[in-house]
């Protein structure tokens, strides 16, 4: 089977609402993925979390070949701060690997016309997502994959994350996008994620004492 080479993902800027889902078909992972997510508060920092996913295999690919679990993407606020993330070994081993960034989504046509399995981030968030170069990196039927990433200015809450599959030369049992490296679908869920912060009563109390205070300084200057 012929290498899997990179998808290139365009790191820029994006708009548009958190738990919607925006140009991707919503696939039950019901016997395809389990996914488990979680987040952990960083000791000692305020509103940084560390959100580990992991993602297992269950009926994704063609046994006896390199298909199945290739990438995983997840929405981030676009006001996060990124400290960092972890992507699982390859599956097999070199050449394969797995990259990181962010995009305004993913884009599994490669700008063909067949837009169906791509995900494009809502307003306010961008994509970030862990993909699996070459055919080595690609975790096959019964294997398991841990993903985190740690973001700054966040809090926890559920967001759509995207886990898509490989299949090579072979036409998979449901809807798929084809491009030059083979054929891919991407299955979407609800996990527990990374959302934009909200501010704090104590925020939102000097916020209305600091109109009240420019109010107040209006009146005056009209007064005078």
């Amino acid at each position: 089977m012929k290498a899997k080479t990179s998808l290139k993902l365009a790191a820029f800027a994006v708009a548009a609402a958190f738990s919607h889902l925006a140009g991707a078909v919503v696939t039950d992972l019901t016997g395809q993925y389990a996914l488990q997510s979680s987040a952990t508060a960083v000791v000692g920092e305020t509103n940084q979390y560390v959100f580990t996913y992991q993602v297992t295999n269950l009926g994704q690919g063609v046994p006896g070949t390199q298909t199945g679990l290739d990438g995983l993407t997840i929405y981030v606020p676009t006001a996060a701060t990124f400290i960092g993330a972890t992507a699982p070994a390859p599956y097999i081993g070199a050449p394969g690997f797995w990259s990181t960034g962010f995009s305004s989504g993913l884009d599994l046509a490669l700008g063909g016309s067949n837009t169906s399995q791509n995900m494009t981030a809502p307003a306010g968030y961008q994509a970030f997502t862990f993909w699996g170069q070459y055919t080595e990196s690609v975790y096959q039927i019964g294997g398991s994959a841990t993903f985190t990433i740690t973001l700054g200015n966040v809090s926890v809450g559920e967001n759509t994350v995207g886990i898509s599959s490989y299949y090579g030369g072979w036409t998979p049992p449901q809807e798929y996008v084809n491009n030059q490296y083979g054929n891919y679908t991407t299955f979407t869920a609800s996990a527990v994620s990374a959302v934009a912060v909200v501010p704090e009563p104590e925020t939102y109390a000097m916020l209305l004492a600091g109109l009240g205070l420019m109010g107040a300084i209006a009146r005056r200057r009209r007064q005078g």
